[in-house]
């Protein structure tokens, strides 16, 4: 009997998508590349070396460090230990799971085999969004501390301490780039992303822990958008917004000591918002930028 004009479509798209997806995976793999002269960096059991006989140590948790130095000098060097546990102990609990499955399912949409988390803190943005769709993940953040915990707890992703600004890897390596919360430089993520590749970025939006704001501030501000640095227009954009109730003082400050507030908050404020901070509003910009050559 003659297949419908459906179903020979249907097939049609079936075997096109056979041989895109195996094109995809006969693709090579990122490699990390070497701070000093940019080769390639081949992955050996206790560290990884270049052609020109670089070396870089791995660490006992499996992660690499590739800021020259080991240190990137006259910045910051992220999240501290207090601020990645915090995290760690937010995400664990389940309270940011809207924006974590957000991230993931945009992501999945693009049916990437390569993913890339610049700013990749403690690795649950990326083990979300890669694992569901086995894609093989990479993750550089400038924290130590961030990149030991992440490496630690996904030990099926590779991470390197590195700069958002300086990606240690070749051009056109990556499906999609994500970058939650973290500087960023579109042009070193359009870099590293192959030609019709994505950057998946979150932002605050204005309304975001406007709760926290309020009791550690006189007068609070909506948080205003983030410039892109550059004329870049998203392909898409989306608010990520929830309530979630804090029944517990420990979550409370947790929250708030994963994020910048804490720093700049008295001891007298931030034992209100352990007493006071019942719930929160969380709201984010979720933006997707097209690589479009």
């Amino acid at each position: 009997m003659p297949r419908t004009v459906g179903a020979m479509n249907r097939l049609d798209r079936n075997i096109r998508g056979s041989i895109i997806d195996g094109y995809r995976r006969r693709r090579v793999p990122p490699v990390f590349r070497c701070p000093v002269c940019r080769e390639a960096l081949d992955e050996e059991l206790a560290r990884f070396t270049c052609a020109n006989g670089h070396a870089f140590d791995r660490a006992r948790a499996g992660y690499v460090n590739l800021v020259p130095g080991g240190r990137l000098k006259g910045r910051s060097s992220g999240d501290d230990e207090t601020m990645v546990v915090a995290r760690r102990t937010i995400f664990d609990a389940g309270l940011y799971d809207p924006i974590i499955d957000a991230v993931a399912s945009t992501v999945a949409a693009e049916h990437p085999l390569f993913v890339l988390d610049a700013g990749c803190g403690e690795g649950a943005y990326l083990a979300n969004s890669c694992r569901p769709i086995d894609a093989m993940g990479w993750g550089i953040d400038i924290s130590k501390s961030a990149v030991r915990h992440a490496a630690q707890r996904y030990r099926d992703m590779r991470f390197a301490i590195a700069s958002s600004y300086q990606l240690p890897f070749a051009d056109d390596m990556f499906d999609v780039v994500i970058n939650v919360f973290s500087p960023r430089d579109f042009a070193e993520m359009f870099r590293v992303l192959r030609p019709g590749g994505a950057a998946v970025v979150v932002t605050p939006g204005p309304e975001h822990l406007h709760q926290l704001k309020a009791v550690l501030y006189d007068s609070p501000r909506p948080h205003d958008p983030e410039p892109t640095g550059s004329n870049l227009v998203p392909e898409s954009a989306r608010h990520v917004r929830f309530d979630r109730a804090l029944g517990d003082p420990e979550l409370r400050t947790s929250l708030l000591q994963m994020t910048p507030y804490w720093w700049s908050s008295t001891p007298q404020r931030r034992g209100a918002v352990a007493m006071e901070a019942v719930s929160v509003t969380v709201d984010m910009v979720l933006a997707v930028y097209r690589r479009s050559d």
